[in-house]
């Protein structure tokens, strides 16, 4: 029996061997695809590390220098880099020194553990202490701090740490079994499912990954659809979408659309280049932004050097004096441009009106700001 045993032991070893030599080659091959997640290199990396780790600590079952300290050392460098995977993937400013941290002292435990070897109830104790650690570490980020968009993604994957949380509890309260040590069924037993769960888990966890990489994705695409990527404004085809949903909900009440278009920006662009204007652009879209808009407002780059401001449930007065206050407040700040200042005017088309149809507020805005720029431009004029 205890030759089976063994047997299966190293069979189930070199089974996760393969799955964490596949899964880390699987990983790596779509990095070398999708370059520019850095969160995907990283994972790779850390399915390396923990192939590596299982391959030192198969080779050697003495429990000599190569698996208590190197085997320890990459696969606290595995969780390390999930860990930094998982804040560059939901973009949280991780402080690395805590990780490295972490690493140190369980290293250093290791070592002790090494020249004093401790009752194996006192060592499975400590590694779970440690799992545990990470793991409640990327459950936190997952769950806490992962913006909306990605939030179905990163819960899985913190289902998936949390299972191993209650996998390495479990796995303390039996090692602590007085009989632990002589009963040699239960260190089978717990042995096989330590490999078994390890290669369970590696699958639930790329798995979880993977799903997060496919929402950063989705999520990143459909951010290059909708916004402008010189301005990170809303485009014309977004707004007009999320306008008319805004104004479904304001029936029987006034909306104002301001139309801005900035007075002369062909001379802008002769004189200064093509860089000089998109310098322009995104000083205006940011002294608009900054100058203390309503939040249920929509702004939005609606074309060319043209800016729609959508202003649900505003009354007449109250458009007609923010218009005023921007073209003022535009007219007062030149866009900085290679050490010099770029002065510029807007001409403001405004429409207030009760009709909750998008584009026929535009059209009303954008007679008055034709009737504005013929006017002398750098004004105000209302539909």
């Amino acid at each position: 029996m205890d030759g089976t045993a063994n047997l299966d032991v190293h069979t189930l070893g070199i089974i996760g061997l393969a799955v964490g030599a596949t899964i880390a080659l699987s990983f790596t091959l779509l990095s070398m695809v999708l370059r520019g997640m850095l969160a995907l290199h990283i994972w790779a990396g850390a399915f390396w590390l923990l192939t590596l780790a299982g391959l030192a600590e198969g080779y050697d079952e003495n429990a000599t220098f190569l698996s208590t300290i190197v085997g320890s050392l990459l696969i606290a460098a595995a969780n390390g880099a999930m860990l930094g995977g998982i804040a560059i993937h939901i973009k949280y400013p991780l402080r690395w020194r805590w990780p490295a941290l972490l690493i140190a002292l369980f290293l250093a435990v290791q070592v002790a553990f090494l020249l004093t070897p401790p009752p194996q109830a006192v060592e499975a104790t400590v590694f779970g202490v440690k799992s545990i650690i990470w793991d409640a570490w990327m459950i936190w980020l997952l769950l806490f701090r992962a913006p909306r968009e990605l939030r179905t993604g990163c819960a899985f994957t913190a289902l998936v740490f949390a299972i191993d949380t209650f996998f390495y509890l479990a796995r303390a309260a039996v090692s602590m079994h007085p009989e632990m040590e002589s009963h040699v069924l239960l260190s089978s037993i717990l042995t096989t499912s330590n490999y078994l769960f390890g290669i369970l888990c590696t699958f639930l966890l790329s798995t979880g990954f993977t799903l997060m990489l496919a929402q950063r994705l989705v999520h990143d695409l459909r951010c290059a659809a909708e916004i402008d990527g010189l301005t990170g404004l809303l485009n014309r085809t977004a707004v007009v979408r999320e306008s008319n949903r805004r104004l479904a909900t304001t029936r029987g009440r006034s909306n104002s659309a301001l139309l801005f278009d900035l007075d002369n920006f062909k001379a802008v662009n002769d004189s200064w280049g093509h860089a000089g204007g998109d310098a322009v652009l995104k000083h205006f879209a940011e002294t608009v932004r900054a100058s203390g808009i309503p939040e249920h407002a929509l702004f939005s780059r609606y074309g060319g050097e043209e800016f729609l401001l959508l202003l649900p449930g505003a009354s007449p007065n109250a458009a007609s004096s923010l218009a005023e206050s921007l073209r003022t407040r535009i007219e007062g700040a030149p866009a900085p441009f290679s050490g010099a200042s770029i002065a510029f005017t807007t001409s403001v088309g405004v429409c207030t009106s009760t009709n909750t149809e998008i584009h026929v507020l535009i059209q009303a805005a954008d007679e008055a700001l034709y009737r504005a720029k013929n006017a002398g431009r750098n004004r105000v004029e209302v539909a």
